[in-house]
């Protein structure tokens, strides 16, 4: 396991590049490739004492939005903000692929992208999905993590939602901060110009088929502003709805939550060259500042201290966009295979010992 030089806040220990070709999707079809997709991984454990030092890490995904990357210091702030251990795993959405781009696992035709709208014309790419959760789950395992949690800002908060539906079993968190999902409640005349009904039904297939399957993470967080007209507050609040509906059907034990940033932080990033009053800057508000201690790293690590701990050893099938999601509700006991009901019964068995 590589390890981070004694007196380093942060340190590159790792890179590499996820292909297609480490996808099982790809190998199943044969054809279902994208592009270029790198990564990096960083240890950090900055302020820690030197017992803390020797904890099993966390494992942190970020996503990058529309700009494409994040400082070395601020994954450090977020690093002392957990006040523990953590291994950042940084990658970088794929590049365009035969004519596809890509939102994370949001694939589209450059033709579908008017007006910004591929991510209510897209798809979610199976291939993509499997190759990077896969590679998660593999240094998840060499780095031996506690907690293993992907997190996102804008467009790195849709793929923070894509990655948690399509493997919650893989993750203990997931975090949005002005994300958003495929498809949209928004009205045509309002904010995204998306068409309507139609983008409506795209979403709400997007509730059932994915945002669903986010109920069975252990802790799922979405923060945003209701005054963000880059991203939709009213698409995240139905996402945590919808989340916490399936906990309840379910009976489990788990934590979602929208956590609201109000309008006068809503614009407060600094030393953006362009001021524009979008109500979709507040990165530094909500993850940084010592504003973000209250708002939402406390509650995070009390809600770390308490739930239960992923279970990524159970199969899980996702059903695409259109077809008739599983995630409704658990199976019979004559639906399941053996191996999945020995899997569900360890996770009540989990739950019940939670509540002691």
């Amino acid at each position: 396991m590589p390890k981070i030089a004694s007196g380093e806040k942060i340190q590159l220990i790792a890179e590499g590049e996820i292909t297609g070709e480490d996808s099982l999707y790809s190998e199943r079809t044969g054809k279902r490739k994208f592009g270029t997709s790198t990564y990096k991984v960083y240890g950090a454990l900055a302020g820690l004492q030197e017992e803390e030092e020797a904890v099993k890490p966390y494992l942190l995904v970020w996503l990058h939005g529309m700009d494409n990357g994040i400082e070395l210091g601020h994954l450090t702030t977020i690093q002392k903000r957990l006040r523990h251990r953590v291994i950042f795993v940084v990658p970088m959405c794929p590049q365009t692929h035969k004519g596809t781009q890509f939102n994370w696992g949001c694939a589209f035709r450059t033709r579908d992208d008017k007006k910004q709208l591929g991510f209510v014309h897209g798809k979610l790419h199976e291939g993509y999905l499997m190759a990077l959760t896969s590679k998660i789950s593999d240094l998840a395992y060499e780095f031996d993590a506690e907690r293993v949690l992907v997190m996102g800002y804008s467009m790195g908060g849709f793929g923070a939602f894509q990655l948690g539906g399509f493997a919650p079993d893989a993750f203990d968190v997931v975090m949005s901060v002005a994300g958003y999902g495929l498809g949209t409640l928004e009205p045509e005349d309002a904010m995204y110009g998306a068409p309507q009904p139609a983008s409506s039904e795209i979403f709400e297939e997007f509730l059932t088929g994915i945002a669903s399957e986010l109920s069975r993470v252990p802790i799922v967080l979405a923060v945003h502003a209701q005054k963000d007209s880059m991203s939709s507050f009213r698409d995240v609040k139905a996402i945590i709805k919808s989340c916490k509906e399936t906990q309840a059907k379910r009976g489990v034990l788990h934590t979602a939550e929208l956590l609201e940033v109000e309008d006068r932080w809503a614009d407060s990033d600094r030393n953006r060259k362009k001021r524009r009053i979008s109500g979709h800057h507040y990165f530094n508000f909500s993850l940084l500042d010592e504003s973000s201690e209250d708002f939402l790293w406390s509650k995070l690590r009390k809600y770390l201290s308490q739930a239960p701990l992923r279970l990524e050893l159970r199969p899980l099938h996702i059903a695409r966009v259109g077809e008739e999601p599983r995630g409704g509700g658990h199976r019979s006991i004559e639906e399941q295979k053996p191996k999945e009901l020995v899997l569900e019964i360890l996770h009540t068995v989990q739950q019940l010992l939670h509540l002691r």
